[in-house]
């Protein structure tokens, strides 16, 4: 920044009345303004040539004018962030962050358990389809035969009971 002791301690009255950190681009602005208007309002040296200090007075009244623009600029910026910080301490973001993480703690446990339940259920199906095979179906010709043996069993017995 400059090496003038009385815009340094404004300045940094300023950075601790606001809470603004070193590095801030507020501070950058304020650098800026100094590179771009020399060394400083009151480090600058008044000639006698009154053209040089009209033009002199005239950075001092432009350089006033846009700290007079951008500081309640920033001021409005600083309370805003303020109450941003407040309703984020508001909402108890820590809690809400422990719930997601419980209830991803459940899900991993849910779906877990549903790969087991799939791995039993897979096994469950090879086991009855091992069995199904193991089955012998009924042939035709088994049925055929049934059918045979109850006509003539329907027919004779009428005959034996009577």
């Amino acid at each position: 920044m400059t090496d003038n002791p009385e815009i340094r301690a404004k300045v940094l009255d300023w950075q601790r009345r606001y809470n603004i950190p070193d590095g801030d681009p507020a501070l950058a602005i304020i650098d800026l303004l100094e590179i771009y208007y020399g060394e400083g309002i009151s480090s600058r040296p008044q000639g006698s040539d009154p053209q040089a200090a009209a033009v002199s007075q005239m950075d001092d009244a432009a350089l006033e004018q846009i700290r007079a623009q951008i500081l309640p600029t920033l001021d409005r910026i600083t309370f805003q962030i303020q109450e941003l910080k407040g309703k984020m301490d508001a909402m108890a973001l820590d809690t809400f962050v422990e719930q997601i993480g419980t209830y991803h703690e459940g899900i991993d446990y849910c779906t877990k358990k549903l790969d087991v339940v799939k791995r039993e259920s897979d096994a469950v199906a090879i086991q009855i389809g091992k069995v199904a095979n193991s089955i012998n179906p009924i042939s035709r010709m088994a049925v055929l035969a049934l059918m045979v043996f109850s006509g003539v069993l329907g027919f004779l017995l009428p005959f034996i009971f009577k």
